[in-house]
């Protein structure tokens, strides 16, 4: 067996996101080689400043050239975690063409040169996940691309947007202005200094072009997106009986052709994605087979991030480092007996 295996990885980038990654592997380094068949190290860590100091973390691991990751060949997973599309796609490029596996959560590449990216880790050989990049700690990815593999999805929609999603709660619960939730949102965290990507559409515009691509097998651009702003939430009476305003995103298939949409939509209190709040995700999908799907869940803060981004690792280390799933299997027979 392959217990006192230790797989190397390299992590681009040390934000909120970055060390919420680094966080949970180190807490969850034991129970990784068990469930994984081999232990997971963070040898070297991509930053822009080396001497700023960061509680928590192990100084000697830092660095500001990425060819100390990129030409370490003990390393064989690279997490990015930066965000933005440059460096983070010459990079995620020379990894993949180096051999090396990739986990990321950044939905800006992914939407605009995912195709690319799964390309040239399929012709190396390596992987290309990216399970966080739509909806934090829901796993939507890999049901859409595994799971539901047998069926003929017809619809996706859902909350993908922790941002909105919380100032739609604090209007309509506490009775906020527009200008008071926001300001709360940012105070929380939960929205950025500049909360224009959000509040246009652009961030859920993103975000279910990655989910169509992977329900239909398409190239969406996300151009041809239908959107409406959030800021539109001013026209709207939020104390309709029996219905709540919701920003939401969907994607449709009917007679070969794919509608996809962005904007606030007007939802039966009864209906699931009503019950939705706060800074929660929650998504939808209806397939030929298996009828309607809900997944629900955390969708924004380092750690529920950082939980899709190891659940990647562990099948990357499960499926292409030791190419097995005996470990893992154990695991779950012994948990059941």
């Amino acid at each position: 067996m392959n217990q006192e295996r230790v797989v190397k990885a390299g992590l681009l980038g040390l934000g909120t996101v970055g060390s919420g990654v680094y966080k949970l592997v180190e807490r969850q380094k034991n129970e990784m080689a068990l469930k994984a068949g081999a232990g997971l190290e963070i040898q070297k860590i991509l930053v822009h400043n080396i001497n700023k100091k960061r509680e928590g973390v192990d100084q000697s691991l830092l660095t500001d050239k990425w060819e100390d990751i990129m030409n370490d060949d003990e390393i064989e997973i690279v997490i990015e975690v930066m965000g933005g599309i440059e460096p983070a796609r010459t990079m995620i490029l020379e990894a993949l063409h180096a051999g090396k596996n990739v986990v990321t959560a950044n939905k800006d590449l992914v939407a605009t040169h995912g195709h690319e990216l799964l390309e040239a880790a399929e012709e190396s050989g390596v992987d290309f996940l990216f399970e966080a990049a739509v909806a934090g700690a829901i796993p939507i990815i890999r049901p859409l691309k595994q799971c539901l593999a047998a069926n003929e999805i017809q619809e996706v929609i859902g909350i993908v947007n922790g941002t909105t999603n919380y100032i739609l709660t604090k209007m309509f619960e506490l009775g906020m202005s527009f200008e008071e939730a926001l300001k709360l949102a940012q105070e929380k965290g939960f929205a950025e200094k500049d909360p224009t990507t959000d509040l246009e559409g652009y961030d859920m515009m993103r975000k279910i072009a990655i989910l169509s691509d992977i329900a239909w097998n398409t190239k969406i651009n996300i151009h041809d997106i239908k959107h409406s702003s959030f800021s539109l939430i001013h026209n709207y009476d939020m104390k309709k009986n029996h219905q709540t305003m919701k920003y939401v995103c969907e994607a449709l298939k009917d007679n070969n052709k794919i509608f996809i949409s962005v904007g606030l939509m007007e939802l039966d209190n009864q209906e699931v994605l009503c019950k939705i709040n706060e800074e929660d995700n929650g998504v939808i999908v209806e397939t030929s087979l298996a009828d309607k799907l809900v997944f629900i869940g955390k969708g924004a803060g380092s750690l529920p991030t950082a939980s899709a981004i190891v659940s990647d690792i562990y099948d990357i280390i499960n499926q292409r480092v030791l190419d097995t799933y005996d470990n893992f299997n154990k695991y779950v027979i012994n948990e059941v007996q």
